[in-house]
């Protein structure tokens, strides 16, 4: 066991000596391999710089924070940057609501070098399954600040449908006959 660390840490600093240890870049999570003109950058890049690559909005939608008060249901999502054009809200069957929209990513100018892009672009939805007691005829909304606020009343006790209960037969009962 202990051969086997010693041989694991022995190939790591092998690897860092031929990857051009000391490193000139700044601010890689593997600083060793990830400075220009590196050829190991190439056939190894850096795991955590091609995430980066990925949009954001499709790794983590819009954040969510949802709340239910004695009216009604309150449902808070983070969409910074947007404006209430690209967003659409929805109420699709089965009691869903769909909150969707999209970041587009700005456009590139001639003679533009950027050092670092990490606001996020791309298409984003969160969908909600919404409790029997939501007045779906009342959802409204607000963008205020990048906080798209999403309001939908109770419906009155009198009002809620509940689930409909199904008996079933056992074996003391006669099953019905059937004609063929």
């Amino acid at each position: 066991m202990r051969q086997q660390a010693l041989n694991l840490v022995l190939v790591l600093l092998t690897l860092l000596v031929l990857a051009g240890f000391p490193s000139k870049a700044n601010g890689s999570l593997l600083p060793f391999i990830d400075y220009p003109g590196n050829l190991w950058a190439d056939r190894f890049p850096d795991p955590f710089r091609v995430l980066e690559q990925i949009p954001y909005m499709a790794l983590s939608p819009a954040k969510v924070d949802w709340k239910e008060t004695p009216e009604g249901h309150v449902i808070m999502l983070d969409v910074p940057g947007l404006k209430k054009d690209e967003i659409k809200i929805e109420v699709e069957k089965d009691r869903v609501l769909r909150v969707s929209g999209q970041r587009k990513k700005e456009e590139e100018k001639d003679g533009d070098h950027w050092h670092r892009v990490e606001r996020s672009y791309g298409k984003f939805w969160r969908r909600f399954r919404l409790p029997d007691n939501v007045d779906l005829d009342s959802v409204k909304a607000k963008l205020e600040n990048g906080v798209l606020t999403v309001t939908l009343n109770k419906l009155s006790p009198d009002r809620v449908t509940n689930p409909r209960v199904v008996s079933i037969a056992g074996d003391d009962e006669q099953p019905a006959k059937q004609e063929l």
